[in-house]
């Protein structure tokens, strides 16, 4: 796939070249009557993780604040919406699964159609831009931002990591992208790795576009969070925050669910004998079941009903699914969390939340990096090793440094924010 994909690059520039031409003509005719005050966003997939949700929110809300009214979101299942106000939604289902070459172009005909009506296209990059999950979602996703640049559409990569391993396809279909095309990387990291590859000033260093996303404070499921927490912190206990998932175990062809769900067991065990005043609040950030896999929602269920019944009675699961401005407006009031999900990592952050994480990929280390701070992670094979104490010596860092990291949190969280909007100050 990868070598096929490599020959199409140059070939599909031309007819995309083509195409806008075209498209151009007909819209300065008036054939094509443009949306003022107009964004289309594309999202990194499907409503069901809450990380998305976070930046897709976050994007839009702030778009709609700065006076572009007309949001709109390209829809991978049009009866899946994210919670966010938007002009329309179109239609690009199964656009992003391997098709038949016929079936492809048909569908990239009408998003040119579409497209061509809007000022500014934002891709959210994500994880989704050096190949690490498909080639060929990279492939169609650069090609659309190319689409949107040459009909003069303000257009960008928002806010997405470069891993160390970036695939010969990802490199090709950036660097042949148009120069005005800005692309923004969330992390120091990514940052040095596409300089290397994309020499041009197109490269710029940002922070991710969930920094921007507003929690939702009053609702009836933040509240009945809340309640729970108000009610172990009369009791004179800590709350450390939860968070898993099965991606943990995705490079481990020796690891399962199972073992998954029991290195976290007897992790929990020990971290509460050593602090019989900790309490623990399970925060899942992805309700999908994606090829058979748990959610996090799942995967916190079995953990819950594994352990003892005397930690049981101190564990508490969030009213789930929920919004991701919701699980940010909770993790404001925990004292520190432990996670396995960059953005759940970030609304702790952007609530001032000390976090430690279980890493894997190696762009949690460039988020610790924008707050200049000692990273807290260990890797997933580090839960697995035999008589290994990683996981609560991990808890037990983060716990002793919790206040030295708190205030620095809250001293690095205004420029923060602020190199999270530049991304999108710069291109509207």
């Amino acid at each position: 796939m990868g070598k096929l994909l490599l020959s199409l690059c140059s070939a599909s520039s031309i007819l995309i070249s083509f195409y806008a031409f075209i498209l151009s003509f007909l819209r300065s005719t008036g054939l094509i009557h443009p949306i003022p005050s107009s964004a289309l966003i594309l999202p990194p997939a499907s409503p069901g993780s809450l990380g998305d949700e976070a930046m897709v929110v976050g994007l839009g809300n702030y778009l709609q604040q700065k006076g572009i009214t007309n949001v709109s979101l390209v829809a991978f299942n049009i009866n899946e919406k994210y919670p966010i106000e938007t002009y329309e939604y179109l239609d690009m289902r199964d656009f992003f699964i391997y098709q038949k070459w016929y079936s492809f172009l048909g569908k990239f005909i009408k998003f040119g159609y579409w497209v061509s009506r809007y000022e500014r296209f934002y891709c959210l990059g994500a994880d989704l831009m050096d190949g690490y999950y498909s080639d060929y979602a990279t492939f169609k996703r650069v090609k659309m931002v190319e689409m949107a640049a040459k009909l003069n559409l303000t257009s960008a990569i928002l806010g997405f990591s470069y891993n160390r391993q970036p695939t010969q396809v990802s490199i090709k279909v950036l660097k042949d992208l148009p120069s005005k095309v800005k692309l923004y990387a969330r992390d120091i990291l990514s940052y040095q790795r596409l300089k290397m590859e994309i020499p041009s000033g197109s490269v710029n260093l940002v922070t991710d576009l969930a920094f921007l996303l507003s929690p939702v404070e009053k609702s009836e499921k933040v509240d009945k969070s809340l309640q729970w927490i108000e009610k172990q912190k009369i009791q004179g206990r800590n709350i450390l925050g939860i968070n898993i998932n099965n991606l943990l175990i995705s490079k481990l062809p020796d690891q399962s669910a199972d073992t998954l769900i029991q290195a976290f067991v007897d992790g929990i065990i020990q971290i509460s004998a050593k602090d019989n005043f900790l309490s623990f609040i399970f925060l899942p950030h992805d309700f999908r079941n994606i090829q058979g896999n748990l959610s996090d929602d799942k995967l916190a269920d079995k953990i819950i009903e594994k352990l003892p019944h005397h930690i049981q009675s101190i564990c508490f699961k969030i009213p789930f699914p929920c919004e991701a401005a919701e699980v940010k407006a909770t993790v404001k009031h925990i004292d520190y969390a432990l996670s396995s999900r960059m953005h759940l990592a970030i609304a702790c952050l952007g609530q001032s939340t000390p976090v430690a994480c279980i890493s894997y990929q190696d762009k949690f280390a460039g988020l610790y990096q924008h707050f200049d701070l000692e990273p807290l992670i260990i890797s997933p094979p580090e839960l697995f090793t035999e008589n290994t104490t990683k996981l609560v010596d991990l808890v037990f860092n983060l716990i002793e440094k919790q206040h030295q990291y708190k205030e620095q949190i809250i001293n690095k969280l205004p420029e923060i924010k602020e190199k999270s909007s530049i991304q999108i100050e710069t291109t509207s």
